[in-house]
């Protein structure tokens, strides 16, 4: 349970049941990072937007990519939640043979990584622990690893992201739902 009052799927009427089923797993479920917004619809909607922004539109990185970054950042801000949710979602993203590095990732370990993955995770790992550290050089750096422009603005929006919804799960005592359905899926629509 979160630390302030939050309204199940089950119990949300009119607007708030809409948005409910708009940002629901492809099971039906809909995560507690979702839920502790139920006071503010309009909050609900917004960080919704800016997620799949972040995490689900067509971008220059690929899924996976914005996966890993989002297990790096979470790990990075202490988010339990958010890390055990994208490390399954990273996991069902990659091959089988590449779940080794995955785990690598959720506990600091970056030796499986390919050049521009590492690329990725020392950006994300700067502009999340250090931002006020940033310079021309981290985007040179990401440029000489083969990322272009679109690609670099996309890395800092879904770091920025994680930013914002870690500190939500963290602030606001967002728990991993209870349940038997699996973590990491993605919403439905995307």
């Amino acid at each position: 349970m979160a630390y302030i009052e939050t309204i199940a799927p089950a119990d949300a009427d009119g607007e708030l049941a809409e948005l409910y089923r708009r940002v629901a797993n492809r099971d039906g479920t809909v995560d507690s990072v979702m839920t502790v917004h139920a006071l503010n619809p309009e909050s609900l909607r917004t960080h919704f937007e800016m997620y799949l922004a972040a995490m689900h539109r067509p971008s220059p990185l690929d899924r996976a990519e914005r996966e890993l970054v989002a297990v790096v950042a979470s790990r990075l801000n202490g988010c339990a939640y958010c890390l055990r949710h994208h490390l399954a979602g990273l996991k069902r993203l990659l091959p089988e043979e590449r779940h080794a590095a995955a785990d690598d990732l959720a506990t600091g370990r970056v030796a499986r990584l390919t050049d521009r993955e590492a690329a990725l995770v020392a950006y994300a790992t700067k502009l999340t622990t250090n931002p006020h550290d940033m310079d021309a050089d981290d985007v040179e750096r990401l440029r000489a690893a083969g990322l272009d422009d679109r690609a670099i603005l996309d890395l800092a929006q879904v770091v920025s992201y994680f930013a914002y919804v870690n500190r939500m799960v963290r602030g606001l005592g967002v728990d991993l739902e209870g349940g038997d359905f699996e973590i990491g899926q993605g919403p439905g629509e995307s």
